[in-house]
């Protein structure tokens, strides 16, 4: 009887796991599906790929699915890895489906930004195709720089050589790099949808006043000092500026410290009061519960799909 209580044990829907896993299986599964199509001779990139001539023929559907296709191994790995370890610690910063809405739009704002670039100096940015998660995932970390402009950073240049900096600096260099790469085109990368997509995020993050709803266990990623940031309200933020955010000054019965102690209670309520009436649900049948018991169980039921 007790798998039909497997909502108790907070088994959750793939659709209900962390979003950067998300938006990687979905990046991988395109990518194969693209190289499976591509040896029968069919090109998924002619319909999905965002183009001007695509646009002009209503592939509007483009401007979402071009961020899933790309056009190699490397090009999945970078923008996958880089997804994977700063995509995480955004998402853990402002919630799932905030982080959801900021890497599509900021995707879909650098892929227009390119498309928009090609369509006025074909000659200069070139006319093909644009595909690739590069736009959203630097969004996601144009958003990242923005929220922990002093968390420090280690990249492996080349794979091997590690070099550290502070997450504001690696913008200030991704953002030069890619102006650099627009005024001198050639590489075949599109430079104006990086840069799109990291002001984008940057802005998105801003305007959406993402620093003043943050739940008070969301405090960054590990060894960032900025705990402070998100317990209390935040009056005014600046990007990358040289001091903390202020913030409103609340008297200390005011704080809200009630989240770790929801989180005892709940545990607590499971482990004391759902787990003896499954245990009781396997040995005796669900028709031996009380009308209590049976309350019990739609209450952890609700609480499961509140969570």
């Amino acid at each position: 009887m007790r798998p039909e209580f497997q909502w108790v044990r907070r088994r959750r829907p793939i659709w209900e796991l962390n979003a950067v896993f998300l938006l990687m299986a979905i990046n991988i599964g395109v990518f194969v599906c693209d190289v499976i199509l591509k040896s029968q001779k069919i090109e998924l990139s002619d319909y999905l790929a965002l183009s001007v001539e695509g646009l002009q023929k209503g592939y509007i559907w483009q401007i979402l699915t071009f961020q899933f296709m790309h056009g190699g191994i490397m090009h999945i790995f970078l923008n996958m890895l880089t997804l994977y370890f700063i995509g995480r610690m955004l998402e853990a910063g402002i919630g799932k489906k905030e982080f959801l809405r900021l890497y599509l739009i900021s995707g879909a704002f650098g892929g227009l930004l390119q498309i928009g670039c090609s369509w006025i100096a074909p000659q200069h940015f070139g006319s093909a195709a644009v595909v690739g998660a590069s736009a959203g995932v630097f969004g996601v970390v144009g958003a990242y720089a923005a929220l922990y402009p002093y968390q420090r950073l280690t990249l492996l240049l080349f794979f091997v050589i590690p070099i550290s900096m502070q997450a504001k600096t690696l913008i200030y260099l991704a953002g030069a790099m890619a102006l650099y790469g627009m005024i001198f085109p050639g590489d075949h990368i599109a430079h104006a949808a990086h840069l799109g997509g990291m002001i984008c995020g940057i802005l998105y993050l801003r305007s959406h006043h993402l620093l003043a709803w943050r739940r008070p266990h969301n405090t960054g990623p590990r060894g960032n000092n900025n705990s402070k940031w998100f317990s209390t309200p935040v009056q005014s933020f600046k990007i990358y500026g040289g001091a903390a955010p202020v913030e409103k000054q609340t008297r200390p019965e005011q704080s809200r410290t009630v989240t770790v102690v929801d989180v005892a209670e709940e545990d607590d309520f499971m482990e004391k009061k759902v787990d003896p009436i499954l245990d009781k649900i396997t040995r005796q049948g669900i028709q031996s519960l009380t009308a209590e018991e049976r309350e019990i169980l739609e209450k952890a039921h609700k609480r499961m799909k509140r969570d």
